[in-house]
This record gives structure tokens, sequence and C-alpha cells, in this order.
């Protein structure tokens, strides 16, 4: 018996051309199981997973650009080809197995981009799509999710540019190995997308795949082959920890919020954003000289690699390549007296983008860096309060450059 839930969704435009690899993001925590396999059949090379690949296209399909990893070469193996479609241009098709940790079905799914209460599956901010869950018989989720961006870029915050794009994402979700110790979970994913921008009909544009094929593909059993491999050939899957930045100075946010408030100039009002109570190396706090409230985010971070930074350091970073750049922030790059390094970038707002950002970053000997960043908005949900911001860019650096900072990073060594 097959259980279908079908769900309408809008995302931001924001998310444009990385939709696809955001999706792929958000679910390849998740799983899908697999009966158990000849090794032998499964794709062990970059060439043989291509082939696995192409094998599901249809028949005289013509491929211009493919590649690929198989179990040999990754514990995460991928493949993806570019395919010529009836536009005369390319389709991208791409194909990727995971194994996880914990219960699949966290993950599993459609994609929670969902706005409480949308029902309509219509056009907002350029963007439409739904997506179709469907329960198998033997327990895994099948997901196939479809969506659609078009822009004639004179939207708000838009590049000035029409966009046109379309694509296809299918996860084939379930539970792992039972042999293993611990609870894991298997996914396959398959993504189609076509960048529909110049192509002069877009109306008669027909994908390589279709969604029934495509859901097809993803159940090919050559993946649950390929994932039966992974099995044998890296054993259980273990936890994958992002250690973020647990290597830096851990200074508790509160601290950096203190000692912002301690060096702001008279006449500014600072009211900290509030923070978790573990929350370290990063604050938020809302500054206002009288005339509307923005943020700034300060976050610290501990050295880079040696030699990285050693190399980095003695040559000097080219902060100031951007200012001659049409887009991008105006930057200025200074050696201080004590033999820290400032830079200084200001992304002044424009009519096409009201958003403005402020920052004044500090890089110490020891790789350490400090970075304070003032934008015009009181937060993410709002719009711009006012076109400049309280704190010049000057301000900013001389709070940034103050000997404090540094004394916390020291203190937080101890």
């Amino acid at each position: 018996m097959e259980k279908i839930v079908k769900r309408s969704w809008r995302r931001r435009a924001a998310l444009t051309a990385a939709i696809a690899t955001v999706a792929a993001a958000t679910t390849m925590g998740a799983a899908s199981v697999s009966a158990a396999s000849e090794q032998g059949t499964a794709p062990a090379t970059g060439q043989e997973i291509v082939e696995a690949l192409t094998g599901l296209l249809p028949e005289g399909t013509e491929i211009t650009e493919s590649f690929g990893e198989g179990y040999q070469d990754s514990e995460y193996p991928y493949a993806f080809v570019e395919a010529t479609d009836n536009t005369g241009g390319a389709t991208t098709i791409d194909v990727g197995v995971h194994r996880s940790v914990g219960d699949w079905r966290d993950y599993a799914g459609c994609p929670e981009y969902i706005d409480e209460g949308d029902t309509g599956g219509g056009i907002e901010d350029g963007f439409r799509g739904d997506c179709v869950e469907t329960e198998l018989s033997d327990g895994r989720l099948l997901s196939v999710n479809t969506w659609e961006y078009e822009t004639d870029g004179t939207g708000e915050g838009e590049d000035g540019e029409a966009q046109h794009s379309i694509g296809w994402d299918v996860w084939l979700e379930g539970p792992g190995n039972p042999d293993f110790e611990n609870e894991t979970g298997r996914n396959v994913y398959l993504s189609q997308y076509k960048d529909l921008t110049e192509v002069a009909d877009a109306g008669a544009y027909v994908p390589v795949l279709d969604e029934a094929q495509l859901a097809e593909a993803a159940q090919s059993p050559v993946w649950q082959d390929l994932l039966a491999a992974l099995d044998a050939e890296y054993g259980e899957p273990v936890e994958e920890e992002w250690d973020g930045f647990d290597d830096g100075p851990q200074i508790p946010a509160a601290q950096l919020q203190d000692t912002f408030r301690s060096l702001a100039p008279e006449g500014i009002e600072v009211t900290p954003v509030e923070a978790g109570e573990e929350e370290v190396d990063y604050a938020s706090l809302l500054v206002d000289d009288g005339r509307g409230a923005v943020l700034v985010d300060i976050s610290a971070f501990g050295p880079w690699d040696d030699e990285d930074f050693e190399e980095g350091f003695e040559e000097g970073i080219a902060f100031d390549a951007a200012a001659d750049e049409e887009f991008g922030p105006e930057c200025e790059h200074t050696v201080l007296d004590n033999g820290n390094e400032l830079n200084v970038c200001t992304w002044a707002p424009s009519d096409d983008d009201p958003l403005g950002l402020w920052s004044a970053t500090v890089y110490y000997a020891d790789g350490s860096s400090l970075d304070i960043t003032q934008y015009n908005v009181a937060d993410w949900d709002s719009d711009p309060t006012r076109a400049d911001a309280p704190l010049s860019v000057d301000q900013l650096a001389d709070i940034a450059a103050d000997s404090a900072w540094q004394d916390l990073f020291g203190a937080s060594a101890v």
C-alpha cells in the first residue's frame, strides 16, 4: 500500500541558482534501504558510476560532459552529466548516495521550506513549485520535488538581469543495514536542472527525464548495490561532526557584547541581542545614534593553519582589489603599529540594493582574527531602517583595533 502526500511550497527568490544544491544539502543526511547485493555489481570507479547514470537515460541521449567518483574513490560517490536536450542546449543530471547515523525519518521527505498556510502553489518572488512524497510498500520514502524560478530582473533586490530556470530533485530514503550496531539510514539523491534564461521558447522545453522516469531512475537497483558496497568497503557509518568554530577562542557572547559597549563612542546607545547561554565567538547588538537602530555582528576566529597564515600574513592580502570592481565593497587594508592587520570595507546601499554594510576586521599575528560588521537593518525580517549607519567606518575601525579585544583572546586561552 502506498501513501501519497502532496505539498505546495514557496521559497525566497534569494535561493535562485543555488536552489538545487540547497535542497540536496537539506536532506543528504537522510538515507534509503538496500537489499543485500553483490559488491561486484556496484560502480567502483568514476567511469563506472557515470556509465550507471547514463544507462538510465533515454536511448540516444548525447552526453557532452561527465565526471564522478565510485565507492573505491570516495565514501560519498556521485555522478554528474550534461545531456543535450531538445533546445540544443544541455540539461544537467546528477546522482549521489549517502549513509547516515540516527533515525532517517528525522530528515526524510519533502524539504521543510513551506510557508505556514501555503496551499496555493502559485508564484511568489518569481518562485513556484510543489513536492510529492510517496511511502513505498517496503517503508521507504520517495520524494519528488519540482520547482521553477522566473523573474524579469526588475523586482526588489534583483540584479537587473532576467532569470529563468527549472529543476527536479528526487530523494529515495529509508533505513540502513540492520546488521549495524546503531540505527543508520541510506539515501539516493537524483536531480535534473535546466537554465532556460537564453531559451527562446522556454515552454517548448522537454526535460531529458520526466517525473516518472526520474522516480524510476532513483529506484534503480544499481544505487542499492552501491550502498551495499559502501557498507562492505567502509563499515558502519559514523556521525559526522561539524567542528564549526570549535577551534576558536571560545569567548562568550556576553563578553563580546560588553567589550563593544565599553568601546562605543559617546552618544551611541548599545543594546545586546539575546544570545544562547552556550553561544561563543559570536554576538549581535543593536546600535543607535537616535536616528534609527541597526544591527552589529561580532565574530571571533581562532588561528588559521600555520603555513597558510604565515604566507598570507607575510605577503599581505589584497583586500582593496574589489574597490576597482563594478560590484562589491570598497576596502582598505592597513598594517597597524603593533603589527596587526586591519581591513575596513564599505558596501554602501544603492537604489538597486538598499542593504548596506560596513565592516572592520583585525588579523592578529598568531592567525586569529576579529570581525565587526554593521548593517543598516535592525533585523533580517525588516527593510533597512536608514541609508547610513550610526557608526562611521573610522569609528568601527577604532573599536575593532582596540587592544581590549586581544586581551579577550588571551584570557580565553588561559
